[in-house]
């Protein structure tokens, strides 16, 4: 379990996450950050900065563990274009979803076909937390 991340005032919140078709462990996913216990996840944004080019499928997602979709899918983060993708909520989590225990993100890239030689991405996770002081 990761440290969660809370400022001391009232404020969006955010956890980022560069990832990259070579990133280390990167097939069973890498940790993005950790949402403290009362928060509100708001936005999920995916800036494909170099497509990933494997030769048949190329995957990239987030959730709750590892390989774990429910945070966003391939499907809305479309790794092989480059732009800013808006993923919808995937099934499981909606916007505006409650965390009720501190809560570890990952995002993962699988691949099928020849494999990549390129690729990079940068996962931002919007959240607001609930339970503070400020």
């Amino acid at each position: 379990m990761g440290i969660a991340r809370q400022c001391e005032t009232q404020q969006t919140h955010y956890l980022r996450r560069d990832i990259a078709y070579n990133t280390a462990n990167v097939a069973s996913g890498v940790l993005i950050g950790t949402v403290p216990a009362g928060s509100r996840l708001m936005h999920v944004r995916v800036w494909v900065d170099t497509a990933f080019n494997a030769g048949t499928t190329n995957v990239l997602q987030g959730g709750t563990t590892g390989t774990g979709t429910n945070l966003f899918t391939s499907t809305d983060a479309a790794p092989a274009t480059v732009g800013v993708k808006t993923p919808a909520a995937a099934a499981g989590q909606s916007t505006g979803l409650v965390i009720t225990q501190d809560q570890d993100l990952y995002v993962s890239f699988t691949q099928t076909g020849t494999a990549a030689t390129t690729g990079a991405a940068t996962v931002i996770v919007e959240f607001v937390p609930l339970t503070n002081g400020g």
